[in-house]
């Protein structure tokens, strides 16, 4: 199954990513939350592939080899936990930052996504200043140019 691929152009994006726009990987099964984010990641320039659970997750990281992925870890078929390790076995993944994004914030679970091979671990619902520390915290390039006059948003579920 091919991904949605979200392009912008009308946001410069700051950072040494060959042509200047990162490529992010959206795993989320929820379409309302996968859409709200890929917007809002557009906003500040980036380019957005999307995936709605762990096996597409899996097949479009390797086949497209996005900049970081965004990964959910409560996904049908294939859990992000699960999708994350099968990315992580891939040499070619080795450097792709992978963050969690989940709504459960039970004991073990930020444990268990580190050991799985993600940098990181944002709760839902996401606030967007933290997915912005986040990011910058993975890769210092990502620092956004944002175009202010078009407004700001507030979190995702």
């Amino acid at each position: 199954m091919r991904p949605d691929v979200l392009l912008t152009a009308e946001h410069k994006y700051l950072s040494q990513f060959g042509a200047g726009n990162p490529t992010i990987l959206v795993v989320e099964d929820s379409d309302d939350t996968r859409h709200v984010l890929s917007l809002e990641l557009q906003h500040r320039g980036c380019r957005v592939l999307t995936a709605a659970d762990g096996c597409e997750a899996v097949e479009t990281a390797l086949s497209m080899r996005p900049d970081l992925i965004l990964m959910d870890l409560n996904l049908p078929r294939l859990d992000g936990l699960a999708a994350t390790e099968q990315i992580r076995g891939h040499s070619e993944m080795d450097g792709v930052p992978i963050i969690a994004v989940t709504a459960f914030d039970t004991y073990g679970i930020r444990e268990a996504a580190l050991e799985a091979g993600c940098q990181d671990y944002l709760l839902k619902p996401l606030d967007l200043d933290a997915l912005e520390r986040a990011l910058r915290g993975v890769h210092p390039a990502f620092d956004f140019a944002r175009d202010e006059s078009a407004g700001s948003s507030h979190g995702t579920e």
